[in-house]
């Protein structure tokens, strides 16, 4: 199934006018009930026909997309503790896994409400990202340890044990390398080889003072963004791993950080109740979305300019169980 309506297409933006400009036409947002309570995680799958959350009552939820628009399709419950985090398979528009605080990962077929695979750990998980390649996915669990999971076979084939306390991590689209966002305004890179991780080096991306909280990286891999506890977004060229810019507009924590899929905006979502929609090559702001709580999760769709993202209600708390997806035609 195609999705390249007219408002579905990833434009070309040139400049941070021709952002402005597009975003004056394409700023309309629409919620999708997913039929939870508190979503904390979205991901959309690797052909964005589909989008998964995963919610603090324990749920994952799973929508359709329809000519541009989300439709709440299943609600699976296998989970006895809240979902942290949901990601999806590069390769495989129809698995996605979630992370729990129940100790388990779950891993799904979108097409059924049951895992078909779990993987049981000893303590909490918080943060799961998929390989590039397809045969692995790693998990970061409350003893700040990393485990490699191979798809082959759903065992876990090595684990990594973090010094520094760790939050959000991520593969290297294109390279070998996985980056973890640290306590101590650090990231580190990680080479991962056959499920192993080795410790590469390592880039003071905030001030010692402060927590690297969220990261992401361009669909090209050259530009990395991490967010931090100082209310700033660092811009890193990965080539050179040189800072080319921060970007300090928000006023609180950032917790959830996206590149869309052209590579020239970036979604940065807060604890003081914005996303802010920079425009990476100048990282001037192009839009900014407002809401009455704190940003949970953002997520570019991986073929076009449609954001989605979660975040409380401090007006409505049934707000929370919605999903926002913002970038559709204001015709």
């Amino acid at each position: 199934m195609t999705i390249a309506t007219r408002e579905r297409r990833c434009a070309r933006l040139l400049t941070q006018s021709d952002a402005i400009s597009y975003f004056e036409k394409y700023k309309r947002i629409r919620s999708t009930d997913m039929k939870v309570q508190r979503c904390q995680s979205v991901a959309f799958n690797c052909d964005g026909t589909k989008l998964v959350c995963g919610a603090f009552d324990k749920k994952v939820s799973v929508a359709n997309i329809d000519g541009g628009r989300l439709r709440f399709s299943w609600v699976g419950s296998s989970h006895t503790s809240s979902v942290e985090q949901v990601a999806c398979s590069e390769k495989q528009p129809n698995m996605f896994a979630s992370a729990s605080a129940d100790r388990n990962i779950c891993v799904w077929d979108i097409r059924q409400s049951k895992p078909t695979h779990r993987i049981a750990n000893k303590v909490s998980n918080f943060f799961i990202s998929w390989s590039p390649c397809d045969q692995y996915f790693i998990f970061l669990d409350k003893d700040n340890r990393i485990s490699t999971v191979d798809v082959r076979n759903y065992q876990v084939v090595n684990t990594h044990d973090m010094k520094p306390f760790s939050h959000e991590l991520a593969f290297h689209p294109i390279s070998n390398h996985v980056f973890v966002a640290e306590s101590g305004g650090k990231v580190e890179i990680l080479k991962f080889v056959g499920g192993a991780l080795e410790p590469v080096t390592a880039i003071q991306a905030h001030s010692h003072q402060v927590d690297c909280l969220a990261l992401s990286i361009s669909k090209d891999g050259q530009r990395l963004a991490v967010g931090a506890s100082d209310a700033s977004c660092s811009l890193w060229n990965l080539d050179d791993l040189i800072c080319e810019r921060v970007i300090p507009r928000h006023d609180y924590g950032i917790r959830a950080v996206s590149f869309s899929c052209n590579g020239q905006l970036l979604a940065s979502g807060s604890e003081d109740h914005s996303i802010d929609i920079a425009y990476v090559p100048d990282g001037s702001r192009c839009h900014e979305i407002k809401h009455s709580g704190e940003t949970y999760s953002v997520a570019w769709h991986p073929n076009s300019l449609l954001l989605a993202y979660t975040a409380s209600d401090g007006l409505d708390n049934r707000e929370s169980a919605f999903v926002k997806t913002f970038g559709h035609s204001t015709v």
